[in-house]
């Protein structure tokens, strides 16, 4: 009965040795098929992540390719234009010539007319002032502020994020004058055709010249003299003869004009600032007393001409009109 027992237990042990040892090569054939499972998987995730970032450079090669193939379609179409002008009879070209005579006269007489009166135009602003400021210490809102608005590029007025249209229009060259700008009053949409700026248009004409001459005030572009085309008007002051009438010191003037050489260029050219080299006598005296009185909205220059006597004036006024 003992070597009977004994003989079971050697069996039984033999048979958990032999079930033991295939245990164990049962659990490591699992945990190779996992690791190639595991492998597996990373390998379609590098992959993956070799076609996701083959599509982003194929995204940005894209967009530089679209504003090529632009740059190209405004050129054939300007080929085209200039092919069929070319084509045209000579009566025809002659024609066409006349014509562009004309619209460029209508042009010329409706920016004559665009100038109406500030007065109004302040109370039809009153439509932009929820979104637009304009005057001494204005700041940008929902839109950008409008001082110096005539002359500046559209779309570039530093510190404020335009929409992508605004901006591209400005880059091609869309400066607010006074054609731009009664366009853009008129109907936003029709010259900028995604811009933000989220107003129907003012249909009126007499609102459009009115409004623009309430701009034109707060601007030292083009020029910021009041003489100077394409935006003249009277003049802001009435002065007695007596001061109009100072003859200045040129080298009095000279010793005074240091400081207005900081900004305005003595050479006459015009960075930004406008010229007041050869400037008429007459002309600077009223200017300098109209920032004077604080009619002309300049801060700068009101601060300064505060400082100066009428004599002062007319020293520097004479100093800067013979100027070479």
């Amino acid at each position: 009965m003992t070597k009977n027992t004994g003989m079971y237990a050697s069996v039984l042990g033999g048979a958990a040795l032999v079930l033991g040892v295939a245990y164990g090569w049962t659990a490591r054939d699992y945990r190779g098929e996992e690791l190639e499972t595991l492998s597996e998987t990373l390998r379609q995730l590098e992959a993956r992540n070799a076609t996701l970032a083959a599509q982003i450079a194929e995204s940005d090669g894209l967009e530089g390719r679209i504003e090529e193939l632009e740059a190209s379609l405004a050129a054939a179409l300007q080929a085209v234009e200039d092919a069929q002008l070319a084509a045209a009879p000579p009566e025809t070209a002659a024609e066409a010539a006349a014509a562009e005579s004309q619209d460029t006269t209508e042009v010329v007489q409706t920016v004559a007319l665009e100038f109406g009166d500030p007065a109004r135009g302040e109370e039809v602003f009153g439509q932009c002032r929820s979104c637009h400021q304009i005057g001494q210490g204005a700041e940008d809102r929902i839109g950008p502020h409008l001082n110096g608005i005539f002359g500046r590029r559209a779309g570039m007025h530093d510190g404020f994020r335009y929409s992508d249209d605004m901006a591209m229009m400005g880059a091609d060259g869309l400066t607010w004058e006074l054609e731009t700008l009664n366009a853009y009053l008129e109907n936003p949409k029709a010259l900028v055709s995604r811009t933000r700026m989220n107003f129907a248009g003012l249909k009126d004409p007499q609102d459009r010249a009115d409004i623009l001459a309430y701009l034109r005030q707060f601007s030292a572009s083009p020029q910021n003299i009041p003489e100077a085309a394409p935006t003249a008007q009277a003049r802001e002051v009435e002065l007695s003869p007596e001061v109009l009438q100072l003859v200045g010191d040129t080298d009095y003037g000279e010793y005074l004009a240091s400081e207005c050489k900081t900004c305005h260029q003595q050479d006459g050219s015009d960075q930004g600032i406008p010229s007041i080299t050869q400037w008429p006598t007459e002309d600077f005296v009223v200017a300098m007393h109209a920032y004077k009185r604080k009619i002309r909205p300049h801060p700068v220059m009101q601060m300064m001409a505060n400082r100066l006597s009428d004599e002062e004036i007319a020293a520097l006024a004479a100093y800067f009109a013979q100027l070479e």
